[in-house]
């Protein structure tokens, strides 16, 4: 039974999972919601450690559900979205893979489907699930991410030969093994378009965490002169994470909201935290920076004309040389004939 204090973690960090869905619902108010006590459960242990922990998953909805309970690898892309990848046993994998680690210790009249447990909770229902961290002994220091998944799904319209997903929630299972810290984060590549017509300069970088421990950070682009004052700033996330291994890419432009004429600077810059030792931190700033020209939109139009306006006459004149040439020979050569004409004449 669980106590008021899991009920109040349980409304503060409840999500729906799934709404109203067609073919299942009994009533028009009718809907499945599934909700966990927990987002997140952090975990620090040594290699060959292992810990155990619990959280419970709810039924708040007025209709019972049944969820199917399995475990994922959690990878970043460049794109910073999240891809969940299920253990295959691959050699190699399991020194890697945290949700290998996971043991989860469900109940004893848990179902299975298709190779994969399920719970099933009444309406109001609420249940403890208690899981196992075990890291293996080979496992490298640093962050690994792992995550619970609950899964809903409905099989009553297919008599149990197959199912509908409804929806997922899971709990994210964070792991700090023990040992040195490893940071290494870079900007690269960083590109800016190396001569600019306007305002809008667009860039393109590439920020990689080489390391082992995972990074929050804050990324902005800054627009700077020649004397490096501060033209423009613009911040691209409050709050951004890159995971060990990972890289987050960007793309965009910064519109520095004003006429600029010639030689600037783009600088990347990236705020984040700095470990000095396990639990230590102190700010830290990355920076990348890019020289490049600017022209305003109007001197480019007025160079333009410039060149244009004198290459079109002379093309012109040019034109009408050769024409007025022609015309010239063809007249000559209509004289001659004509001579011709009355010599002929002249001696009939």
């Amino acid at each position: 039974m669980l106590g008021s204090q899991w009920r109040l973690r349980m409304v503060a960090v409840s999500v729906l999972a799934a709404l109203f869905f067609a073919g299942v619902v009994h009533s028009a108010h009718a809907e499945r919601t599934i909700a966990l006590s927990t987002g997140t459960v952090q975990l620090a242990l040594p290699s060959g450690g292992s810990a155990a922990d619990e959280f419970a998953v709810a039924n708040n909805g007025d209709e019972p559900l049944k969820a199917l309970v399995y475990t994922n690898d959690v990878i970043y892309g460049e794109d910073g979205l999240p891809e969940y990848v299920r253990p295959t046993g691959a050699v190699g994998e399991y020194a890697k893979s945290p949700a290998s680690w996971l043991s989860l210790r469900l109940p004893a009249e848990t179902k299975v489907i298709a190779n994969t447990p399920y719970i099933e909770l009444e309406p109001g229902q609420e249940m403890v699930l208690q899981f196992e961290m075990r890291v293996p002994v080979e496992a490298a220091p640093g962050d690994y991410n792992a995550i619970i998944f609950f899964e809903m799904f409905d099989d009553s319209a297919s008599a149990g030969t197959s199912s509908k997903v409804s929806g997922r929630i899971g709990a994210r299972i964070v792991v700090r093994v023990a040992g040195d810290v490893i940071e290494d984060l870079e900007v690269a590549p960083f590109w800016v378009r190396g001569f600019v017509i306007g305002s809008d300069i667009p860039y393109k970088f590439t920020f990689t965490n080489a390391g082992n421990v995972d990074k929050r950070y804050v990324p902005s682009m800054v627009l700077l002169d020649r004397s490096e004052a501060e033209v423009a700033r613009t911040e691209l996330e409050e709050s951004a994470i890159v995971y060990a291994g990972d890289a987050r890419t960007y793309t965009g432009s910064v519109d520095a909201g004003t006429s600029l004429f010639g030689q600037y600077t783009l600088r990347s810059e990236i705020a984040y935290d700095k470990e000095t030792a396990p639990g230590t931190f102190v700010p830290d700033v990355l920076e990348e920076d890019r020289t490049f020209w600017v022209v305003p939109l109007w001197f480019a139009i007025l160079v333009i004309a410039f060149v244009a306006v004198p290459f079109l006459w002379l093309v012109w004149r040019t034109t009408a040389k050769g024409r007025a040439g022609r015309n010239d020979r063809t007249t000559r050569r209509g004289d001659v004939r004509s001579t011709a004409s009355d010599s002929g004449a002249d001696e009939t």
